[in-house]
């Protein structure tokens, strides 16, 4: 049989963990640098922060609560705006093809144990029968696993082609919503990003403003919805009469994750 790899021998090869220490630390470092952009007088999000209904005693509370929950929905864009363009499409490349090997390797993984009903339990020509209980509950587990696993590889095999804008657009859905759900108005979001993209010097070529909400805007808030409407998916497929409620809802609580894990490149 073909050697399958295990996840942490993938994660050797492909060393996904360089990328998301590296997200982290770009984003330790250039947090204060963020938020002065996002907070600058010229910021169009100080207009909004300021206009919030509350009192003005809790005027520069709220306000610094909501310029730090835009800059953390930035955490991964600003790793990838201080790439260049070759490196931004490497890395999601390289996360992607990660992620798919994962993914093939342990359904397959999953696969061969659920294709052999006898595993723990073969039978025996005299006496063909077998009540495993607790082999049956491994089956039911596995098969709401291998439903996950095969929900998350036909979402990457829709996916689009990698480009140099790839990782921007895919990371920035949130602050697309967030920045809606304030009541930031369309020429004030690009505005925003504008100014945020030329105080970190992005490296790509879409510079004027109408390239931002083509280019940048509107894909991201499709992979937002994408995401949310393959979400939904997941916590409506997976279901079994046979696990109990507390197993289940870890299930799809993992499956959950996985996909929010998967879904991030």
């Amino acid at each position: 049989m073909k050697n399958i790899l295990t996840t942490q021998q993938l994660r050797d090869k492909h060393n996904p963990d360089s990328i998301l220490q590296g997200i982290e630390s770009f984003y330790e470092e250039n947090l204060d640098k963020l938020i002065s952009i996002l907070s600058h007088s010229n910021s169009p999000l100080i207009t909004y922060s300021s206009n919030l209904q509350i009192s003005f005693l809790e005027t520069n509370q709220k306000q610094d609560e909501l310029i730090s929950e835009a800059a953390s929905l930035l955490k991964d864009t600003l790793y990838f705006m201080m790439l260049s363009k070759k490196e931004r499409t490497n890395t999601t490349r390289k996360m992607r093809t990660y992620y798919s090997e994962v993914l093939k390797n342990q359904l397959t993984r999953v696969k061969l144990l659920l294709d052999d009903p006898e595993v723990g339990a073969p039978k025996h020509s005299t006496d063909p029968s077998s009540n495993h209980k607790g082999m049956q509950q491994v089956r039911s587990i596995l098969s709401i696993i291998k439903k996950s696993l095969a929900i998350e590889s036909e979402y990457r095999e829709n996916l689009t082609r990698i480009g140099y804008l790839t990782g921007l657009q895919v990371s920035m859905g949130y602050f697309f919503l967030f920045l809606k759900k304030i009541g930031m108005t369309q020429k004030d979001q690009i505005s925003l990003v504008q100014h945020i993209f030329d105080e970190f010097k992005v490296d790509w070529e879409e510079v004027d403003r109408e390239n931002i909400k083509v280019s940048i805007q509107q894909p991201a808030l499709d992979y937002y919805r994408s995401m949310q409407n393959e979400s939904q998916r997941i916590s409506g497929v997976l279901f079994s009469s046979v696990l109990d409620d507390s197993t289940l809802s870890n299930l799809v609580d993992q499956a959950m994750l996985l996909s929010k894990r998967i879904r991030r490149f």
